[in-house]
């Protein structure tokens, strides 16, 4: 399946979606259209019972370069709207049901690194330059990148790269806890695809948007009501056709065949 972007390429098969930030004359540069197009993009996603995964890569030599500053924070060609406005109402891979990758196979710098932060994994090119620069512009970073990156690599580390708003390469990122693993510049989009493959192959489409949910629900309360609920949840999954498969599959050696569908619910 192929959708026409102006500043995107979708593509979908075998369970995987790949979006390719496609400005490579700008260096995947964000604009208000790019963010719309992103949103419609991910909402297709998460509502396709045919893809199990997405994979969010750069066209060219760059993952993305940030906001495109040419008229103002967010250009906007042809719109006066406001990148803040537009902003608020992004759909953003925290909001899709199933895994998503950044294969970030360039530089990130600004909203191109914080956009990254929402998705579920990130693989990194070992050389690619990555920064959040936005206090050394006059500004504070987006993207809920405060909320973020201080669970994603520890409030050290965020206050590291938000205070200062240096510039990492890939490798160090790694190190730093910021993104999983780093490759060679041309292999980043295969080993996320390969990634993507396994969790097509491998897994249950409801187990890992509960496991997905349970992780969001549990950085917003205590010990004893996460593990409430995902007992509760645990006891729901256990109870349905793709338990009894699941184990079937391990005990025959095959590949599982999944029927549970997310439906409307997290879980």
């Amino acid at each position: 399946m192929t959708v026409g972007y102006d500043n995107l390429r979708f593509s979908s098969a075998e369970g995987i979606a790949v979006v390719t930030l496609d400005r490579p004359e700008r260096r995947n540069s964000w604009t208000v259209p790019m963010i719309h197009e992103m949103s419609d993009a991910l909402r297709r996603c998460d509502i396709s019972d045919s893809v199990r995964v997405v994979v969010i890569t750069g066209a060219g030599d760059a993952f993305s370069a940030g906001a495109d500053l040419e008229d103002g924070p967010i250009s906007s060609p042809g719109s006066d709207e406001r990148p803040d406005e537009v902003l608020r109402e992004l759909v953003t891979p925290k909001d899709v049901r199933k895994p998503v990758i950044a294969a970030i196979n360039g530089d990130a710098i600004g909203i191109g690194l914080t956009s990254s932060l929402l998705c579920d994994l990130r693989i990194v090119a070992r050389d690619a330059r990555l920064a959040i620069p936005m206090t050394r512009l006059g500004v504070i970073p987006e993207m809920g990148a405060h909320w973020m990156l201080p669970r994603i690599a520890g409030h050290g580390v965020a206050s590291d790269l938000l205070l200062t708003g240096r510039r990492i390469d890939g490798a160090e990122a790694v190190r730093l806890g910021v993104c999983h693993e780093c490759a060679d510049r041309g292999e980043v989009l295969d080993r996320a695809m390969e990634i993507a493959r396994d969790i097509v192959e491998r897994t249950a489409p409801r187990a890992v948007a509960a496991a997905k949910h349970l992780l969001a629900y549990s950085q917003g309360t205590g010990f004893r009501a996460s593990r409430a609920y995902e007992t509760e949840v645990f006891m729901r999954l256990a109870a349905e056709p793709d338990a009894a498969e699941g184990v079937a599959a391990f005990l025959e050696k095959r590949r599982p065949h999944w029927t549970g569908k997310l439906g409307a619910d997290p879980v």
